[in-house]
């Protein structure tokens, strides 16, 4: 009778708590992993030149950490770098806003860089330093866009491979089919022993 449940709880284990937590983790790792990887693997190199550059619209509030139960709120000036930049497929011109990697395209206030230290007065220095190096009018320098994405465009394309891409999405599935496999098997043998 011990040995039925063991298998019981095996089986319970196996087909159902590993699968929850496995398709958690693949929702979270195709979020977070797999989607910013395929936006960088669609981007396209282009010669990108600054055209303006001003901190808009005054300080920016974001969560630099903390707990739940005490977080931490900081703020940055939000700098905006727009760009022209050339189409090579549609020889055509296009201005757009600059960002620092793709990872933070299409945050609804854009800005080139989000420093969010505790310290709003590092993540002003970040963002003035930033404006220096990168966004004086006239400057030229490789950057990459996505095909039907006017809005922005980005300096440097981090995290894009076709292999982080499927490292975060095989081994979840693999552990989740698994998990279905050797349930069964316990399932099966519970079963069995009746």
């Amino acid at each position: 009778m011990a040995g039925r449940n063991c298998y019981v709880v095996l089986c319970v284990l196996l087909v159902v708590m590993v699968p929850i937590g496995t398709i958690i983790a693949l929702v979270l790792c195709g979020i977070h992993i797999a989607a910013p990887a395929l936006q960088g693997l669609r981007m396209s190199p282009t010669e990108c030149s600054v055209v303006s550059s001003a901190i808009n619209g005054g300080e920016v509030v974001c969560r630099c950490g903390g707990t739940r139960t005490r977080p931490c709120f900081s703020q940055f000036p939000c700098l905006q770098i727009n760009v022209t930049y050339a189409v090579p497929t549609d020889n055509r011109n296009l201005t757009s806003l600059l960002v620092d990697t793709q990872t933070i395209m299409g945050y609804t206030k854009q800005c080139v860089v989000r420093s969010c230290s505790r310290s709003e007065v590092t993540n002003a220095v970040t963002v003035r330093m930033y404006k220096v190096s990168w966004g004086r009018v006239g400057m030229t320098y490789p950057c990459f866009y996505e095909d039907g994405n006017d809005r922005e465009v980005s300096r440097t394309v981090v995290d894009a491979s076709k292999w982080r891409v499927f490292h975060s999405l095989f081994w979840p599935l693999l552990i989740l089919v698994l998990s279905y496999g050797l349930g069964y098997f316990f399932c099966l043998k519970c079963i069995r022993s009746e």
